[in-house]
């Protein structure tokens, strides 16, 4: 870390300002040390060049036990050692997947973003840093987070895109559900497949909130949202059992969700939206929606084909609300109206569908 990272961080116990208690400096950067709060008086280290700005006591335990969780899955999926073409130095732009699929969504969010160069950025929940990398080249002032130190998989392979990159960005290891930085901060918070992740969505967004600046965004992208329909521990047995064997916090909220949990701070939505809607022209995503039975339609009857194919609508978009009505759904599938009808049909297909969650709301 640099000294003037001091500026933005701060006790993640008390929010006092922090100090420099000891340090060894590798040319920059503060390599190695800790911090004092100048309130109440507790240490944190500084390794490898990251401050570790947490309590290890019990309510750190399960957020290291998700750190040892994410080094062993990928050491299963045989991709924890780091391979000759050093896929990371290259991200998200790398022609295999999963990277193509992370790099569309990715370029979305950069369009939607419509960044200057001159805002501060929290990526939260970085990995190994790439989006964080891809920002600071951008010209944006730059602070990863993870929990994971590790420096193959963790925050630790971060130096090593900072060299490659001829770029700089600060490094924390810390936790979304409490961020150690000074109120009003961040231009942007930016996460991606992070907010599925925590244990208490609501509280994220609360951090997340504290320490945007008034009109700073959040964009996740990457977030799974299950259907209304979807009972979310089935989803979580089927999908995510392993990960949450080995201590990796999962969750599959609906869009309701996590909607709920952004008004509960008053955030104000910008998009929300399935990914593959970003771009759809309006048409396109009038079909999909009646397609997927998500929005009622006009039944076309004026010749066979197209009488049988309203009629599949029908029974799909009956079928859903049938279920609904069944399992109790229904008193949780809050239609909310919207000025846009492009925005009312993306909240109609999220409600009724599982789909990939494209999301940016602002601090009001």
């Amino acid at each position: 870390m640099r000294s003037e990272f001091l500026e933005l961080i701060s006790c993640p116990i008390c929010q006092g300002t922090l100090k420099i208690s000891r340090q060894e400096a590798d040319k920059l950067e503060i390599w190695s040390g800790a911090l004092e709060c100048s309130a109440c008086g507790k240490l944190f280290p500084i390794t490898d060049g990251m401050p570790h700005l947490y309590v290890d006591d019990e309510s750190w335990t399960p957020k290291a036990r998700e750190a040892e969780g994410w080094i062993e899955i990928h050491k299963q999926q045989g991709n924890y050692e780091l391979g000759e073409e050093n896929v990371d130095l290259k991200a998200p732009y790398y022609p295999e997947e999963p990277w193509p699929k992370i790099a569309h969504s990715f370029d979305m969010a950069l369009s939607a973003l419509q960044l200057t160069g001159k805002e501060k950025v929290l990526d939260l929940g970085a990995g190994r840093g790439w989006a964080a990398k891809q920002f600071a080249l951008r010209g944006c002032q730059v602070v990863a987070l993870d929990v994971v130190p590790d420096s193959n998989i963790g925050l630790g392979r971060a130096r090593a895109l900072i060299e490659d990159a001829g770029t700089y960005f600060e490094r924390v290891i810390a936790d979304g559900e409490n961020l150690p930085f000074q109120p009003d901060t961040f231009d942007l918070v930016f996460c991606v497949g992070t907010l599925h992740h925590t244990s208490d969505l609501p509280l994220m967004i609360g951090n997340i909130h504290r320490v945007l600046k008034p009109g700073g965004r959040l964009c996740a992208i990457n977030e799974p949202s299950i259907s209304i329909l979807d009972k979310e521990q089935e989803v979580l047995a089927k999908y995510a059992a392993h990960e949450r064997e080995l201590g990796i916090n999962e969750n599959r909220p609906s869009i309701l969700g996590y909607l709920e949990a952004l008004q509960q701070h008053r955030f104000n939505v910008i998009a929300a939206m399935p990914v593959q809607a970003y771009e759809m022209n309006l048409n396109q995503l009038r079909v999909w929606s009646i397609d997927l039975g998500a929005a009622w339609f006009r039944p076309k009857l004026n010749n066979l084909r197209l009488s049988l194919l309203s009629g599949i609508r029908s029974k799909r978009y009956v079928k859903n609300r049938l279920m609904a009505l069944r399992n109790g759904a229904w008193r949780r599938a809050r239609i909310l109206s919207f000025t846009r009808e492009r925005d009312q049909l993306a909240y109609q297909i999220m409600l009724w569908c599982p789909v990939e969650l494209f999301l940016i709301a602002a601090k009001k």
